[in-house]
C-alpha cells in the first residue's frame, strides 16, 4: 500500500477553553499532522463544520478536498458542496446523521 503524505492543519482550540471557537480564533501558526489530532479535536472540527459549512469550504481552499474528506468524511463534504450549489443557505438542514 502506498504511504499517504500527512496533511498539516491548525489545531482547533478545545471546547473547554472556548465554547464555540470561530475559525478566525484558530492559531494559524500552530500546525498539526491530521493523524495527530485527538478524537476530541476531530469531533470539534466536525461539530463546528455541521453548524457552519463555510468551515468546509475554507478547509478545501487551504488544504484541498482530499484533506477535507479525510477530516469531515466524504459524504459530509459532498453534501456541503451539493448544498452550496443551491445558491442559498438552508440553515435548517444539516447532513450529519444521514446514512
Amino acid at each position: 500500500a502506498a504511504a499517504v503524505a500527512p496533511v498539516v492543519l491548525p489545531a482547533p482550540r478545545p471546547a473547554a477553553v472556548t465554547p464555540a471557537p470561530e475559525v478566525a480564533d484558530v492559531d494559524d501558526g500552530q500546525e498539526l499532522v491530521l493523524e495527530d489530532l485527538t478524537r476530541e479535536q476531530v469531533l470539534d472540527w466536525r461539530t463546528r463544520a455541521a453548524h457552519d459549512h463555510q468551515i468546509v469550504h475554507d478547509h478545501i481552499a487551504r488544504y484541498g478536498e482530499h484533506s477535507a474528506q479525510r477530516l469531515f468524511t466524504r459524504s459530509f463534504v459532498a453534501t456541503v458542496q451539493r448544498l452550496s450549489g443551491l445558491g442559498h443557505l438552508d440553515l435548517g438542514y444539516t447532513p450529519w446523521g444521514q446514512a
